[in-house]
């Protein structure tokens, strides 16, 4: 049974990529190089919509999902601005 006075939300999209590349070194060593890229396509992803019905923002996304959620920084989570990070890694 449906729930009532309800306010469905935004359905959630994002893409991600990561790429990584091994180099051998002298002595069995491996340097690891690795870029991670968030929301690659800047696609934007709307939070909780008002669903107070007095309110004139009634029915409006008034944030973005990253800012409704804030629980942690809103580079990192679903709905952030796009954002990169580059990691390097020495195996020996």
């Amino acid at each position: 049974m449906p729930s009532t006075n309800q306010v469905r939300g935004f359905g959630q999209s994002q893409f991600n990529l990561s790429a990584r590349r091994s180099f051998s070194l002298p002595e069995k060593a491996t340097l690891q190089f690795k870029a991670d890229a968030f929301n690659v396509l800047n696609h934007p992803t709307f939070g909780n919509i008002d669903n107070y019905v007095t309110d004139p923002e009634f029915g409006l996304a008034t944030a973005s999902l990253s800012k409704s959620l804030s629980t942690m920084s809103q580079l990192y989570q679903q709905g952030g601005a796009r954002s990169m990070q580059f990691s390097l890694k020495l195996l020996f």
